[in-house]
């Protein structure tokens, strides 16, 4: 069988087995996508890994309240386009990302004189296949740790400037001094955006190193263990046969819309979806 027979026998198997997780997902669609799930029989985990502190120790707070003030008209915005992937099993988080493969985090600086947009994007599959294509390629070839590309650096990082393509699902702000604003706007500038990485240097981590220097620090981090194998249509998919690739911890834009919702119940910052998607493009 050729090269391009082979494609398309594994195009139509990679279709029937998502059509087969839509039916398993489809009674389950009604459930609230979960971030924390325990060892399964299979051998999955996922683990949320929380913080210590809210707020660190020089947070400028209101005495009263216990909530973050700032200088009038400084303030800094979480942006998050959320998949709300499922990580309950391994199915649930498969079809969840193959139904919204793309998330996104980014920050805007507000002050008196104007409105600042950045982020940090790459994985543009331009000097190498993207994450998810790269693991599936590998399970094609049979190599035997296809998930350990997902480790992989990709050298196609890029400063985002202004607006991306796509709206945010929900946008959070809190108030910031003068002094946090100068300070978050240049770590910004200074920072290195030429490499990308789903582990430890994506726009996830850029946000969440943004929010600490605003004074609070956020969860955004959940670690998998993932299964050395799967059983989809009678035929066993191997994931790893290295344990160094069997735990996986990363960075998640699903965290940003519920823990800052939360956090504007709580009267810790507040909602702006309305306000931003109002804005003027």
């Amino acid at each position: 069988m050729n090269s391009k027979a082979n494609e398309r026998v594994s195009r139509v198997h990679l279709l029937v087995v998502m059509i087969l997780l839509a039916g398993v997902a489809a009674g389950c669609a009604h459930q609230t996508p979960r971030l924390y799930a325990p060892m399964q029989p299979d051998g999955w985990k996922a683990q949320p890994i929380y913080i210590v502190c809210r707020f660190a120790p020089d947070a400028d707070l209101d005495p009263a309240t216990g909530t973050p003030v700032g200088d009038e008209g400084y303030y800094f915005h979480i942006l998050s386009e959320a998949a709300n992937w499922d990580h309950s099993d391994t199915t649930s988080l498969l079809f969840s990302i193959w139904r919204h493969p793309r998330t996104h985090s980014w920050i805007i600086l507000e002050s008196p004189r104007d409105r600042l947009e950045f982020g940090h994007t790459g994985n543009f599959g331009e000097t190498q296949p993207r994450y998810l294509e790269g693991v599936h390629q590998r399970i094609r070839d049979n190599h035997p740790n296809p998930i350990a590309y997902l480790w992989e650096t990709m050298s196609d990082g890029q400063f985002q400037i202004g607006k991306p393509s796509r709206p945010p699902t929900f946008v959070w702000r809190m108030p910031i001094t003068k002094r946090r604003y100068q300070t978050i706007y240049e770590y910004v500038m200074e920072r290195n955006y030429d490499q990308f990485s789903l582990r430890d240097n994506n726009c996830v981590d850029m946000v969440t190193d943004a929010a600490a220097l605003a004074g609070i620090n956020l969860v955004h981090r959940i670690r998998l263990t993932l299964p050395p194998e799967k059983k989809i249509l009678g035929r066993t998919l191997h994931a790893w046969t290295d344990p160094n690739t069997a735990y996986w911890s990363t960075a998640r834009p699903t965290f940003w819309k519920r823990i800052c919702r939360q956090l504007a119940q709580l009267g810790i910052g507040s909602d702006v979806t309305e306000w931003y998607l109002a804005l003027k493009q």
